[in-house]
């Protein structure tokens, strides 16, 4: 009878052990298999003029820097195209603007069959069982509002055809607000009192993300995207962030230097090259405009602020990867230039912060040469999908998050027009345009780029090893498209 008993009491425990197990298997088998959340927030015309980059100690950005001390920084990124619609459809898809002849805001990207044909990375998430939702400017806006249409995304606010929410502008006194008649595009200076940050498309966006995130109803895994406009012109903001810098405080450029393009090829011209400069130098508010860019780059940080601590408060938080990037420089006077549009250091260079569970380790940083190009595969690989094939050329930046001391012998490339390109090192900046005229500046000595190195016969081999690193295809220009009073 005990035997039995005994017996009994051994074939129950061996049950319930094989439940237990199951149970547990089943459970980590369902977490193994679980893809990470993606919070994917891009910036418009951010420079380095942040805290963690440090372009400009005047700068005020404590959200974003404090997001930064929570992952890694990449303090050598570049853009793949100093211009909004090529550098979001290089990121968009994973390829080159020298692979897919898209070089400039007028370039189509529906009407290019490279890039239409390939697999955007909103579809990529998608395919690989994700929601993927966004709002604001994450893809340029008339490729999002005329060609784009949502491709990829199962919702977008507020729309599929509209990009940017809708945006009302009030002011207190008669238009342009800077003096200056450069038309609205171009204009700066604080909207009417009675306008609240949740009346800008901006505050829209970031309040948008923010009900999303603390709403705890998303589909997991989900893809969201939250698309800040300013510092981008028109610079409109609050007074507040105006007082935040107060005029006679502000100082001009540190990059700036006189006759700063005396040993610059000519070619440089060639580029887009708007005379904004000339003209708020003329009207005295050099200043002025440096204190409104300072102004809405405040702002956007606030909402960056307001997303991550939405996610922070949420039941994704310790599930989600953040990226955060700004789509290329911007040149408040340095080399006589106003906006981006060349391939210079001020450009070029762009923010990339990455904050990835398990991956990233807090307050760590590389400067090692990085690309806006990296965020498809990277993305790929913390995710657990694979990439589509024979299409990304970027690289997988997660090598460097797991070990920045990794060897990495990668550059980053910068092109802007046919055959115009802009190489980086971790020391040097190499460029080349299409008639062959060239630029070198050392960065360890000079992090302004005043002395043009290109003809020095000392550099002939690093501007040798450098010309590798440039594109051996050069796809011709591809189609352009520009819908009525839409080229932003």
């Amino acid at each position: 009878m005990k035997t039995n008993i005994q017996l009994s009491i051994l074939v129950l425990s061996a049950l319930l052990f094989c439940v237990v197990g199951n149970i547990s298997e089943a459970k980590d088998s369902s977490q193994g298999n679980s893809k990470p959340n993606v919070l994917f927030i891009a910036i418009d015309d951010l420079n380095d003029w942040t805290g963690m980059l440090g372009g400009n100690p005047q700068a005020k950005t404590p959200n974003m820097d404090e997001l930064a001390a929570q992952g890694m920084v990449f303090t050598n990124a570049h853009c793949a195209a100093p211009a909004c619609g090529p550098s979001r459809s290089a990121i968009m898809s994973g390829i080159r603007p020298s692979t897919s002849g898209n070089y400039i805001n007028k370039s189509s990207l529906i009407h290019n069959p490279i890039l239409n044909n390939s697999v955007l990375l909103p579809e990529f998430s998608q395919q690989n069982g994700y929601y993927v939702c966004g709002a604001g400017k994450l893809f340029h806006g008339y490729h999002f509002n005329y060609e784009v249409k949502g491709r990829g995304f199962d919702e977008y606010y507020p729309s599929k055809e509209q990009d940017l929410p809708p945006w009302e502008f009030k002011f207190s006194r008669p238009l342009p607000l800077s003096g200056i008649n450069m038309g609205r595009a171009n204009d700066w200076g604080p909207y009417h009192p009675d306008i609240t940050i949740e009346d800008t498309c901006d505050g829209k966006t970031a309040k948008w993300a923010e009900e999303k995130l603390l709403g705890g109803e998303l589909k997991e895994p989900f893809f969201l995207g939250a698309g800040i406009f300013e510092p981008h012109l028109p610079n409109y903001t609050l007074q507040k962030y105006f007082d935040r810098f107060p005029i006679d405080e502000i100082k001009l450029p540190e990059g700036y230097k006189e006759n700063d393009l005396d040993d610059v090829p000519k070619a440089h011209s060639k580029m887009a090259h708007n005379p904004w400069l000339k003209k708020i130098r003329a009207g005295g508010q050099w200043k002025h405009a440096i204190q409104a860019y300072l102004a809405c780059t405040a702002m956007a940080d606030d909402l960056v602020g307001q997303i991550v601590r939405a996610l922070e408060k949420s039941k994704y938080a310790d599930n989600t990867i953040i990226v955060l990037w700004s789509d290329h420089g911007f040149q408040l006077g340095e080399k006589e230039r106003w906006a981006k549009y060349s391939l210079w250091e001020r450009a070029t260079r762009v923010n990339m912060v990455w904050v990835a569970p398990g991956v990233t380790k807090p307050g760590s940083t590389t400067a090692k040469p990085a690309n806006l190009l990296d965020i498809y595969p990277t993305l790929a690989s913390l995710t657990g999908c694979k990439p589509p094939e024979g299409q990304l050329e970027g690289n997988d930046l997660s090598i460097l998050m797991k070990n920045p001391d990794a060897a990495w012998d990668k550059t980053s490339v910068t092109t802007f027009g046919y055959k115009n390109y802009g190489v980086r090192s971790e020391r040097y900046r190499y460029i080349v345009y299409e008639d062959e005229t060239e630029e070198l500046y050392d960065h360890t000595k000079d992090k302004w780029e005043w002395k043009n190195l290109a003809d020095n016969p000392k550099y002939a081999a690093i501007k040798k090893k450098m010309r590798k690193e440039i594109p051996t295809h050069h796809e011709p220009s591809g189609v352009t498209y520009v819908p009525p009073n839409r080229n932003r």
